[in-house]
Formats: C-alpha cells, sequence, structure tokens
C-alpha cells in the first residue's frame, strides 16, 4: 500500500502549494488593487464572458461559490463600479453582470499581477 502513502503525501504537498499561493494572491490582489482574491476570481469569469454576455447562472456555473456568497461578492463589485448588473429582456428572472470600463482596467492590472504569482507558483519559486 504504498501508493496510498504517496498519493496522500503528493495531496497534502498540493494542498500547502495551493493554501501558500491564495493567501499570497489575496495579500498582493488586497494590498494592490483592494480587491479580495474570490472578487477578483469572479470579476476574471465576468471578464471572460463580454462578447456573448454573462449571467449570475453561468458565474455559479464556473465558480465554487454558492448562489448566496457570489451575490453578495457581485454586490461588492457593484458597489466598486467594476461591475454592472441588467435583468434580462426575454426572462425578468435572469440576470446580467457586464463589466465596466473602470472593472475591465481594474482587471487588467489585477490579472498581470495574478497571473505572475501563478507562474512562480507553477515554477515551484
Amino acid at each position: 500500500m504504498n501508493t496510498t502513502v504517496d498519493v496522500s503525501a503528493r495531496w497534502r504537498e498540493l494542498q500547502v502549494t495551493y493554501l501558500n499561493t491564495a493567501a499570497e494572491l489575496e495579500r498582493t490582489l488586497q494590498q494592490t488593487h483592494q480587491l479580495g482574491l474570490s472578487e477578483f476570481e469572479v470579476l476574471d469569469a465576468v471578464a471572460g464572458y463580454v462578447s456573448e454576455g454573462c449571467t449570475m447562472r453561468n458565474l455559479v456555473d464556473v465558480t465554487p461559490m454558492t448562489q448566496s456568497a457570489l451575490s453578495r461578492i457581485v454586490d461588492r463589485l457593484v458597489k466598486a463600479g467594476l461591475v454592472e448588473r441588467n435583468t434580462c429582456d426575454y426572462d425578468r428572472r435572469a440576470l446580467f453582470v457586464g463589466i465596466t470600463e473602470a472593472g475591465a482596467a481594474a482587471h487588467a492590472a489585477a490579472k498581470r499581477d495574478y497571473d505572475t504569482l501563478l507562474q512562480r507558483a507553477f515554477e515551484g519559486k
């Protein structure tokens, strides 16, 4: 059963890498861009839907967050002027979330640091 020990050790190693990287991302994004990690990741997801439009349902599908947690984050991003919410013309229950001009600028700046830190983590530095 040596593989069980190896798999468990590898899993712990991945967890440590993830937790350390997430903490560094959180610190850097907060200090440099006034965004929490979850806020950035939602902003990043919304930025990826620019051409076809992003619904709250899309965000639920691409993040590990609950609907209520996601709504709170989107509320904070709306308040900060980084995204806007609009109702859907053909389905009043659906809400579209779109990135604003300020949000696109904030996303581009934060993404550079985010990608740099992730690259360092992948390289083991």
